[in-house]
């Protein structure tokens, strides 16, 4: 498989490890879009050259049924694909009811693609049951929060739940925000991509990773998670097992020289991980990362020199 980054022809590892990895997410802040400015990005980004990088468009149930008037912009060469976000509430019936109404309305010009959910710290087993039960044809992201403990009990009652049931449900892990305390440590980060590992539990990130490369950014006065840094410490966390200090190291790392992509594979100091195994982590365990902004991460990454062997085109 052949991708372009930076103007430059690559095999294999950087397109496994890319390949519909932003899903957009225009109508949450910092963007904050409205939706009619959301929907004609994404409309835009799924013809474009770099599509093969995005993922569906992220939208609150609430607001699933102002898509009718946008139908024209979607075809089933360009369909619009959507991760939908429910309340756990007695709402949920109904922002079912309303998944449906879109199926029904665009048909094969859109698909729901996956659904999202954050949990209350005291969620029942049985709602999480009834929510593997009636979201059957739907990947399931559950967001966790709070202390190590509170994230561990969540996590165990995923982890039974999936035991019980031939639905498989994930985790979602917000790694930013507006405001610096909306930034989880690199402890907390570390602690949930490990805990998620042992326990066979896929993961989706979402907020706070406009940037490939850790760093310190002044408009929220902290230092931000980097997407390469995450996705790289999930991908050996997937493939190797490393603790969870190998994985705070590996989301520490401010210095991209110490990342390589080549046709083969990503390297993070003596550790490589092949293109074949990007392909299975990806798949498997580290799926994607909701982001405001579909411009910036992919700019970002193309400016960076962290590409080795090209093929000239």
């Amino acid at each position: 498989m052949l991708t372009k980054v930076k103007a430059k022809w690559r095999e294999n590892a950087v397109s496994h490890f890319m390949t519909e990895l932003i899903d957009y997410a225009g109508l949450f802040p910092p963007a904050s879009l409205s939706l009619p400015e959301a929907i004609r990005n994404y409309s835009s980004y799924i013809s474009g050259s770099d599509s093969w990088m995005l993922g569906p468009f992220v939208i609150p149930a609430v607001q699933l049924n102002e898509l009718e008037e946008y139908k024209s912009l979607f075809n089933t060469q360009y369909p619009l694909r959507l991760s939908v976000i429910l309340t756990e509430s007695k709402e949920l019936a109904t922002e079912l009811k309303r998944i449906e109404h879109f199926l029904h309305t665009y048909q094969d010009e859109g698909s729901v693609e996956s659904i999202e959910i954050k949990l209350s710290q005291d969620v029942k087993p049985s709602f999480l049951e009834k929510l593997a039960k009636d979201t059957s044809d739907f990947p399931v992201y559950c967001e966790v929060s709070g202390t190590n403990e509170q994230i561990l009990s969540l996590l165990d009652t995923i982890e039974r739940v999936n035991d019980r049931s031939l639905k498989q449900i994930g985790v979602k892990m917000r790694m930013g925000g507006i405001h610096a305390d909306l930034f989880p440590s690199v402890e907390k980060a570390a602690f949930v991509i490990h805990e998620c590992q042992k326990r066979g539990l896929f993961i989706k990130f979402t907020a706070g990773l406009h940037h490939p490369i850790r760093q310190y950014r002044d408009e929220v006065k902290t230092k931000m998670h980097g997407f390469v840094n995450v996705f790289t410490a999930a991908l050996f966390a997937y493939n190797d097992c490393i603790d969870a200090k190998m994985i705070e190291n590996i989301l520490l790392d401010e210095d991209p020289s110490h990342f390589s992509f080549t046709p083969a594979g990503l390297s993070w100091g003596n550790k490589t991980v092949s293109s074949e195994d990007i392909n299975k982590a990806r798949s498997l365990f580290a799926h994607s990362y909701g982001s405001c902004s579909f411009d910036e991460p992919r700019e970002e990454l193309g400016n960076l020199s962290i590409f080795y062997e090209e093929v000239t085109e």
